[in-house]
């Protein structure tokens, strides 16, 4: 089994790695503006990303048979600190359903990617076409080709940025906004809480069924360089647009840290 585990962890391990830096990216973010402007600077972004990040759970409730109970895209309430939330409701004991709140529960990184992604080529087409610009087709089935493929995808991110950081554009009105709608969204696409809580059962059956598909393919001995390659093919995309995702997180935060460094703290974290 361990041959067919090898291609799983390489997928899975910028995926998790990014993860993490989008929850680092927005905790440093909202507890610099609340120290700073206090409670209520979370509508300066939340207005735009909390229904960005509602709306990722919607979406995918139908696709896992999930039922919408109650929507409410963006009603901030102090006293829980929730900004919006998604009531779904499901059958219990049957393994799709329940499998669908790990997808579901962690909607918003890949829907708050996207549109990160779309304002990306909005504002800056050239620096995503520099992103896009490296091959990821041409990947073996070998560990050296699965390490090729994160060296692709951070330097893609480092195209983008290239791209990016042009001196003149910082004293345009169009990279401020750029830069002001990508922290909307970077600072509430990672899953909270409750999300991942609810996701835990599914992971589970998640993580059961690819142990059985790997158990299976053993069996079967499947060629395992095919089978990298595939899931690599499979997975780069998202792969590719969630390591851009994670590169402007870090420039909105990088900004925010700059500016607020200038400004005496008003509140202190309870953090």
């Amino acid at each position: 089994m361990l041959p067919y585990l090898l291609p799983c962890l390489f997928v899975l391990t910028p995926v998790v790695a990014c993860t993490l830096a989008i929850h680092f990216f927005e905790r440093v973010i909202q507890r610099r503006l609340s120290t700073r402007f206090g409670w209520g600077s979370v509508m300066w972004t939340g207005w735009l990303g909390t229904p960005i990040h509602e709306s990722s759970h919607a979406l995918l409730c139908p696709v896992f048979r999930h039922r919408v109970d109650e929507i409410v895209f963006f009603g901030p309430d102090r006293k829980s600190g929730r900004l919006g939330y998604v009531r779904h409701s499901f059958r219990e004991g049957n393994w799709f359903e329940e499998m669908g709140n790990l997808f579901i529960g962690t909607a918003p990184l890949v829907g708050g990617s996207l549109v990160l992604l779309v304002l990306l080529y909005l504002f800056y087409p050239d620096a995503a076409s520099a992103a896009f610009a490296t091959e990821l087709n041409r990947v073996d089935g070998q560990a050296g080709g699965s390490f090729d493929s994160w060296r692709v995808l951070f330097q893609r991110t480092q195209a983008m940025f290239g791209q990016l950081f042009q001196l003149a554009d910082w004293t345009t009105a169009r990279w401020w906004l750029f830069l002001y709608l990508v922290l909307s969204v970077g600072s509430h696409m990672a899953p909270s809480r409750s999300d991942y809580a609810g996701s835990r059962k599914g992971a589970l059956i998640a993580v059961g069924l690819i142990a059985i598909s790997l158990f299976v393919m053993s069996l079967l001995q499947v060629n395992v360089e095919a089978f990298a390659s595939g899931i690599t093919a499979v997975a780069a995309p998202l792969l590719t647009v969630l390591v851009l995702a994670t590169g402007l997180c870090g420039l909105s935060t990088l900004a925010v840290v700059a500016i607020t460094a200038l400004l005496p703290e008003r509140t202190r974290s309870a953090n």
